[in-house]
């Protein structure tokens, strides 16, 4: 697949019969890492992988059908065979109720769609190497153990509709995890976690992550017995993002209807415009915020209970999930707000706004008794409709006395 991205989604297009839609999602997904362990680097590479993804919308007095395949080495001369089989099978399919009764995307055409993907190179490293160099020789001199990775993406969408729409989105994230082990006075051997994440390793502070690392070993110079009960719970901003997540992905407008998550009202109904939280928290998806921004139109690859393919290249506008406690939009495909209007796309991003004050330290200041949990991981569910969860606390448990 050495062919230009929009060129292969544009020659897909070209091969949709009369009677049936196409949509072509090509995406280019390239990827760098470094490794280290025992305060060494170990490894470090560049990777690159194209796919194309076809789906086919065939429309009858019953609804819509449709039918999803993607494909890697794709070559141009296949594409007409390969939508003749794929139309074929959407015929055969059933009817899809979430993609039906809604029209394709047909008006926007991005200006940049022709246009190459930045490319991504090792210089994209460059910002991290001599803070992590330095890094590593200060945890080598200070007898810490330091093992890690950080990883560049920069992750490239081609939207194409037999409709007319046309988008592309290249979205970049950097991100960095450092695992530090030391070993105490007594003996035992204490582990400490930080982590952070960006646009680009430029906005990451290392000597940021350096002082977290410090101050958990401190905290772990001593272990203490913690009995069963109640305490007031302390969560770094980064444990508070891995819960909203889960939050987001409840958020089903079926699910809610259908009394199967914690958003559905006792009796029937959802919880829409009641409190479902703290009054002084919103969460907020933007696609345009600047520290997080994401693609400005809907990308399915496939169709599910909060997603349709029938919605891509749709346009996505900032959407309140959570306005100051109160439950204000759902997640679901546009077909599903003929059931709940409050129905609105997923946005591949999280903003929460909270009203309180102070950094990690003032309210560790102001906590008499408590804990304090700096990082989450292995977050699943146990209970969807009160949104019970279980996991793992990795290496950072602390006790606030």
């Amino acid at each position: 697949m050495n062919q230009h991205p929009s060129s292969l989604v544009e020659q897909a297009l070209a091969c949709t019969h009369v009677g049936a839609e196409l949509i072509a999602i090509a995406d280019l997904e390239q990827r760098g890492n470094l490794r280290w362990a025992q305060n060494s680097l170990t490894t470090n590479g560049l990777t690159r992988a194209l796919s194309l993804t076809l789906i086919a919308l065939v429309h009858d007095t019953d609804g819509t059908r449709t039918a999803a395949q993607t494909y890697t080495n794709v070559d141009a001369d296949d594409l007409q065979s390969m939508v003749n089989l794929l139309i074929e099978r959407a015929k055969l399919g059933e009817v899809s109720s979430v993609d039906s009764g809604v029209a394709l995307a047909g008006e926007h055409v991005d200006a940049t769609f022709a246009e190459l993907a930045p490319v991504m190179d090792p210089e994209v490293f460059t910002p991290l190497i001599q803070p992590l160099a330095h890094a590593l020789n200060l945890a080598r001199a200070e007898h810490l153990t330091w093992s890690g990775y950080a990883e560049a993406n920069t992750d490239s969408t081609w939207v194409g509709v037999s409709s007319g729409a046309r988008r592309v989105h290249h979205q970049r994230a950097a991100s960095i995890e450092i695992t530090q082990r030391a070993t105490r006075a007594d003996g035992v051997l204490v582990s400490s976690w930080a982590g952070a994440s960006a646009n680009t390793f430029a906005e990451l502070s290392m000597p940021d992550l350096e002082n977290t690392l410090r101050q958990a070993r401190q905290w772990s110079e001593a272990d203490i017995d913690v009995a069963p009960g109640h305490y007031d719970v302390i969560l770094t901003a980064e444990a508070v993002a891995d819960l909203a997540i889960p939050a987001l992905w409840e958020a089903s407008a079926r699910d809610a209807v259908e009394g199967s998550s914690a958003f559905a009202r006792p009796g029937g109904g959802t919880k829409l415009e009641q409190t479902v939280m703290s009054p002084k928290i919103s969460i907020t998806s933007d696609p345009d915020h600047p520290e997080v921004s994401t693609a400005p139109f809907v990308v399915e690859h496939s169709s599910g209970p909060t997603s349709s393919v029938a919605d891509n290249a749709q346009p996505l506008e900032t959407t309140q999930w959570i306005d100051g406690g109160v439950l204000r939009h759902l997640v679901g495909p546009r077909s599903y707000q003929a059931t709940v209007e409050q129905t609105r796309p997923a946005i591949d991003n999280i903003i929460i706004d909270s009203q309180g004050s102070g950094t990690l330290a003032d309210l560790i200041a102001r906590t008499e008794n408590g804990l304090l949990i700096t990082c989450l991981w292995y977050i699943r569910d146990v209970d969807r409709q009160t949104m019970l969860l279980t996991g793992l606390t990795r290496d950072g448990v602390y006790v606030i006395k």
